[in-house]
């Protein structure tokens, strides 16, 4: 079975390599990816910023190699309908206030 390598490389708007890191672990990979989503939605990561993402085979050939540009998205997400906004108004009142942890509501 071939065991494959992912590198991450993070670079700034500058130009400047930030972060190169390389996972074989696909459960380390996830948990580097939240880590990498929190840092983008704390601003550690400026709009501009690229995230270059490369696969190896075991030799070290390059499998596949992208990169994308944090906030490349942002616009596009902003063009979503508004058809899929549900207003509050449309479900009914439902309130555990006073009722106490597990207590069923009619």
């Amino acid at each position: 079975m071939t065991k494959t390598n992912v590198n991450y490389t993070i670079i700034d708007k500058d130009g400047n390599e930030v972060q190169n890191e390389n996972f074989e672990d696909y459960d380390k990979l996830a948990d580097h990816m939240l880590d990498l989503a929190d840092k983008w939605y704390n601003g550690e990561y400026d709009e501009g910023d690229q995230l270059k993402i490369s696969t190896f085979d075991d030799t070290g050939k390059l499998v596949y190699s992208d990169v994308a540009t944090f906030g490349d998205t942002r616009e596009a997400a902003s063009e979503i309908s508004d058809d899929f906004n549900l207003s509050l108004r449309e479900f009914p009142k439902r309130s555990t206030s006073g009722e106490g942890f597990g207590k069923k509501i009619d």
